[in-house]
């Protein structure tokens, strides 16, 4: 049975979960009914800021999850009262968000008509990149407000790494690290990096207050596997070779149908 710490962090994972699938159906919507095919430009233009709040609102939420969620996994650790305050997202660039909205909007379009689809399906092509692109940038807001406030705070000794059931092969790699501490040396361990994500990610990260912290849903058992499947070699090798057997056989197994999601 996980503790109670355990317990928030898949707690939060999923709400996280929740705000951005959320987020992307809406935006996934608003881009089909509002995009004219046949002048792709000139809906655009009007269309693009309808946009913007969509993103800064769910980028608000995302971070404002992360704040409450931090205090609540500080309180499940025993750590007292001592006037910290978790971080707050960064300000999203409006010329960073624009630019985004026009890659993977029309940008997309035309690049799905010039590979030879129709019109329809250039829509649905850029409606998908469009809700993966814009997701990292909503969840970068509790993302960067999670890894800040860790980052701060004196209590903090790290982070773990939170996937679901189903993550692609690097996450999983990233996730079978377990708790991080912030003091340690991670030269020579092919799983760092594992405050990076990418698009449509699902992985959160989720602060630790012990040495002694114990491994949050798949992790243990992604620990288990890498050792297993990487033994005798490293560096690159070692992610090649897990990664194989991630798309072989792995991934098969933890996104089996019945098997409960983190």
């Amino acid at each position: 049975m996980p503790g109670l710490s355990a317990r928030l962090a898949l707690q939060y994972r999923s709400k996280q979960a929740r705000l951005s699938a959320e987020f992307m159906r809406q935006v996934m919507k608003l881009w089909r009914d509002l995009a004219d095919p046949a002048r792709i430009d000139g809906s655009w233009s009007a269309i693009r800021p309808a946009f913007v709040p969509l993103v800064l609102m769910a980028r608000l939420g995302s971070a404002q999850l992360a704040r409450s969620y931090y205090m609540q996994a500080r309180s499940a650790a025993g750590v007292g009262d001592d006037g910290f305050m978790p971080s707050s997202a960064p300000l999203l660039s409006g010329d960073r968000l624009i630019k985004t909205l026009d890659v993977t909007g029309p940008v997309e379009f035309k690049k799905a008509i010039s590979a030879g689809r129709t019109p329809i399906q250039a829509i649905e092509v850029a409606a998908v990149r469009m809700a993966g692109s814009t997701q990292y940038l909503v969840l970068e807001g509790g993302r960067t407000a999670m890894q800040d406030s860790i980052d701060r705070d004196a209590e903090a000794t790290g982070w773990a790494r939170v996937t679901d059931n189903d993550p692609c092969a690097w996450c999983a790699m990233l996730a079978s690290r377990g708790p991080v501490y912030k003091s340690a040396k991670t030269a020579g361990d092919p799983r760092q990096g594992g405050n990076s994500y990418h698009d449509a990610c699902a992985c959160q990260a989720w602060p630790s207050f012990s040495l002694e912290e114990p491994f949050i849903g798949v992790a243990e058992r992604l620990y288990d596997d890498w050792r297993r499947e990487t033994r005798g070699t490293g560096g690159k090798n070692a992610v090649n070779a897990f990664r194989r057997w991630w798309e072989a056989e792995g991934r098969a197994v933890y996104a089996a149908p019945g098997r409960p999601s983190p």
